[in-house]
């Protein structure tokens, strides 16, 4: 039996996005009872929260920590406790430890992904399999999981680019549907790696369906997030790649009926910039359609990926061999130059957070343009080397998402939900988001005003809960599972910057998950954080 805990004299923002009211929480076992403001219950301990702001846990609608969790290490998972973050949507952009084919002949691509810090071994396949090896330690957080279409698909055609053959389609369809059946959420696709890259609308139509069937949720990082992108053949002139990306999922959705969450709605590289406003209208457009559409951010202009995610297709389906091949890397060098004049982004926008190779890991934390001219080579020399040596594996920051300006504008659409799309290096640099999504949010919304604080939590909680059918999370209600945080909202805000990327946050004060107190006075707590709970939704 857990510890009971009067919260008293806050001001509850219930996650509702109704106005806020003075109260107390009480969190006995793993429920909570909302009472008066001076409430007084014998035998709990009470934490005062005047001034203070009581509200549900935070919601991280897209998370990598699946992986992370496998291990017993709950500290990989502290980061995100202390910046509020209570549940996490797990199995994103087409990667999930789990829904393989059993003993695949691809377990070593499988294994080795971009997250392959965080596990050993998979000793399982399946969702079932996956469960019991995360709840024989816990993690901290709770957990849903989405099964990552690219992960199933690389289990049975490796990175192959051809087409799935017939056996091999409906197989990767009765692994999805068996992952789902046993409580994943929905599906994932990653449209911008590889083996995503190679499926075609058909083999997608057919797994959209599949989870309509199920009434579940497919979330989509998509096939290109600027005008140009290696994903689509040359076309300087046509319709702008990031928004044709996002017509052909809205079309999928209109077709299939499926429920769509548009993954980390970015816009990379300068001149991609003001193709916002079109994008937005789409969605605004397929949602007055009644299409069931939304979208995530996260409040930085940059995020975590591996190099080889600005390579064309192309050159993603010959690897490694390609990367040998002069004639191909004098096209590659030809198609990246141009990119970079119709993109505004470039070499020196890539920050490589870990080379993953020996002769380029001391340069971790650098930009490929530095890292040329300490090496004395061509940057784009530099960038084929590191490919090559770290067997496509390094993972780096790409920069020029958003300016400062589009992310309270994306904050502010009704269709927008938030999260880190963040994991623990465990060597290099830091992602930000890892430390400080959800207080850099609120802060840019107390000191922007383009939302109120009732409608800045109800994003993170209750509206977030409602997309992923969390019945027991979101919400500061009678009977609720108690995940509840103490914050100040004067005061939050994320400490990360170019120099330390991984400092705390400022003004997180409390984080109970499932009744259990993790965070106390912006400390970490072992004083009931065994590792031995877990909730996997």
């Amino acid at each position: 039996m857990n510890k009971s805990y009067l919260l008293t004299n806050g001001l509850i923002v219930d996650g509702t996005g109704k106005a806020a009211f003075k109260g107390s929480i009480l969190i006995k076992d793993d429920k909570l009872t909302i009472l008066p403001v001076h409430a007084q219950v014998a035998g709990s301990e009470v934490i005062d929260c005047t001034n203070k702001i009581i509200a549900p846990g935070f919601i991280d609608v897209h998370s990598q920590m699946d992986y992370f969790a496998v291990k017993d290490r709950p500290e990989n998972f502290e980061p995100f406790t202390s910046q509020g973050i209570t549940t996490m949507v797990v199995g994103n952009c087409g990667f999930s430890p789990f829904g393989h084919k059993c003993d695949s002949e691809h377990q070593d691509l499988l294994e080795h992904s971009l997250f392959q810090e965080g596990h050993d071994q998979f000793q399982w396949h399946n969702f079932e399999g996956y469960q019991k090896r995360i709840q024989s330690h816990g993690v901290g957080p709770n957990l849903l999981s989405l099964v990552g279409h690219g992960s199933c698909r690389t289990s049975l055609h490796g990175f192959d680019a051809k087409p799935l053959d017939q056996q091999r389609h409906h197989e990767m369809l009765k692994l999805l549907d068996e992952a789902m059946a046993q409580g994943a959420a929905g599906v994932s696709l990653g449209l911008q790696y590889k083996p995503g890259v190679f499926a075609s609308m058909d083999e997608l139509k057919d797994i959209a369906r599949l989870v309509k069937k199920r009434n579940k949720i497919l979330t989509v990082h998509a096939k290109a997030y600027s005008v140009l992108s290696g994903t689509y053949p040359p076309n300087p002139f046509g319709k702008e790649h990031n928004l044709r990306a996002i017509d052909e999922m809205l079309d999928l959705a209109r077709e299939t009926g499926v429920k769509l969450q548009f993954s980390h709605l970015i816009f990379v590289g300068k001149i991609t910039w003001p193709t916002m406003e079109k994008a937005l209208e789409k969605f605004d457009s397929a949602i007055a359609d009644g299409i069931d559409v939304k979208f995530d951010i996260f409040p930085y202009g940059f995020g975590a990926g591996l190099l080889n995610s600005v390579l064309p297709e192309w050159v993603m389906a010959g690897m490694p061999q390609i990367l040998r091949n002069p004639v191909a890397m004098l096209r590659l060098r030809l198609e990246l130059f141009i990119g970079n004049k119709f993109v505004g982004f470039g070499f020196d926008r890539i920050q490589i957070t870990e080379a993953a190779c020996a002769e380029y890991s001391k340069y971790n934390g650098l930009f490929l343009s530095d890292i040329a001219d300490k090496v004395g080579k061509s940057v784009f020399n530099v960038f084929v080397d590191i490919l090559y040596a770290s067997n496509a594996e390094a993972r780096v920051i790409l920069h020029d998402f958003y300016n400062d300006s589009m992310i309270p504008k994306l904050m502010q659409h009704p269709a927008c939900l938030f999260m880190t799309d963040a994991w623990p290096e465990p060597s290099g640099i830091q992602f930000a988001a890892t430390y400080g999504a959800f207080p850099k949010l609120l802060n840019i919304a107390h000191n922007t005003g383009c939302l109120s604080l009732e409608q800045t939590v109800a994003k993170m909680t209750g509206e977030a809960a409602h997309r992923f059918n969390l019945s027991n999370q979101g919400l500061l209600k009678d009977g609720m599972n108690a995940d509840v945080i103490v914050f100040d909202w004067n005061t939050i805000r994320d400490n990360t910057s170019h120099e330390i990327t991984d400092a705390e946050p400022t003004g997180i004060e409390y984080v109970f998950i499932n009744g259990k107190l993790v965070v106390a006075n912006s400390k970490r707590t072992n004083a009931e954080l065994s590792g031995d709970f877990i909730s996997v939704l």
